[in-house]
């Protein structure tokens, strides 16, 4: 792409982990500095306002657990999209395998309470993760068995989970008591442990420290993590490499699939321990985001959660102090995506000088260092 003043916008051959860092960095002044300019819009005192969300997020022991529980479902669903998609893989229904898992696990509350809570916790974590897989697998089959779009059937089968949780806490799992659609509550041998006294963190923290550590391995250290990648980047030559791109599909809707569901069994047995619509916020979509502004890492998705986490529990605070509206939070998170994408995607790219008609070619070649094609020089 020509540009005025002898300049030329090319594509770099490689971009290198430091201008990456450098590109995220930019991308979140950006969105740091527009989202000031919106608070102020919104008639707080600019100071106030950021000392209440750092105090809402991260200002005492409480408010870091907190917003630790708000980032446990969105390692999970991040890291179930971050499988997906490095494997090319367009899974968008997180959400609805996130309600498979939940759905699982009350399922499994209510029906093997009598159990000791350890077995408990590993049947209601097995559980949950095996109702995802299953939700996931099924696009998964359909993708290779008959060529359809699974962001369609993934889309499609979000609604599908909604109607029949709706069917459910409507009728056969209402709680008779309540005049809400919910569950009975799971018992208390069923709740997932707290890690610290005195707040609401639970060992489905943990659980997702771990499957980003899980997740690494497989996607870095296996045979199947490499068949992934390897569809992800290619996938004829992937079939010419002798890869069974069909089991790869399947597998690959599996995992991810788990893994939303271990975030619905985490949020039921850690957290709400009763089944209600509303215990999403849009986790299973959220995750998309912070598959992305991790690049699909699964060590940067613990971040990403975190630094969403704190986006939702610092505006609480800052709404208390200062009246902002809380939706402002849900523009910050679009800033902030929209930012960090567009920096990494210039950091692709390169400015350089061409030379101008009739100039010698021995200046052009002055100016140009050793890893540069011929004709320019980088600014």
């Amino acid at each position: 792409m020509s540009l005025p003043f002898n300049l030329k916008l090319e594509r770099r051959l490689d971009v290198t982990p430091g201008a990456q860092t450098v590109a995220l960095a930019i991308g979140l002044l950006g969105a740091f500095a527009t989202s000031a300019l919106l608070i102020v819009s919104a008639g707080a005192p600019l100071g106030t306002a950021l000392a209440a969300f750092a105090d809402g997020a991260f200002g005492d022991w409480n408010a870091i657990g907190e917003t630790l529980v708000q980032a446990t479902p969105l390692i999970f669903t991040g890291l179930a999209v971050t499988v997906a998609f490095r494997g090319r893989l367009w899974n968008i229904g997180a959400e609805g395998q996130f309600f498979a898992g939940a759905m699982a696990a009350v399922w499994l509350g209510l029906k093997f309470g009598t159990l000791p809570p350890a077995a408990l916790f590993a049947l209601i974590v097995v559980g949950s993760a095996l109702a995802g897989a299953l939700w996931g697998l099924i696009p998964g089959w359909l993708k290779a068995r008959y060529r359809t779009n699974e962001v369609v059937v993934t889309v499609m089968m979000n609604y599908i989970i909604q109607y029949i949780l709706s069917y459910l806490l409507g009728g056969p799992w209402r709680d008779p008591n309540s005049f809400f659609l919910q569950s009975d509550d799971i018992p208390e041998a069923a709740y997932f442990p707290r890690l610290f006294p005195g707040t609401r963190l639970h060992a489905g923290f943990a659980l997702a420290l771990l499957a980003a550590v899980l997740v690494y391995i497989l996607l870095w250290k296996t045979t199947l993590g490499y068949e992934i990648r390897a569809f992800g980047i290619n996938t004829w030559a992937s079939r010419y490499k002798g890869i069974n791109t069909t089991l790869v599909v399947v597998l690959v809707m599996a995992i991810s699939g788990g893994l939303a569901g271990l975030a619905g069994g985490s949020e039921i047995a850690g957290l709400h321990h009763r089944l209600r619509l509303d215990i999403s916020t849009g986790y299973g979509f959220t995750g998309i985001l912070i598959a992305l502004l991790a690049r699909l890492n699964p060590f940067g998705a613990i971040l990403a959660a975190v630094f969403f986490g704190a986006l939702v529990n610092g505006s609480t605070g800052m709404q208390i102090v200062t009246g902002v509206p809380v939706a402002l939070v849900y523009a910050v998170q679009g800033l902030t995506l929209i930012f960090v994408l567009a920096a990494d995607t210039l950091s692709r790219y390169q400015l350089r000088r061409v030379q101008p008609a009739g100039q010698p070619a021995f200046e052009s070649i002055q100016a140009v260092s050793p890893h540069d094609a011929p004709g320019g020089e980088h600014l």
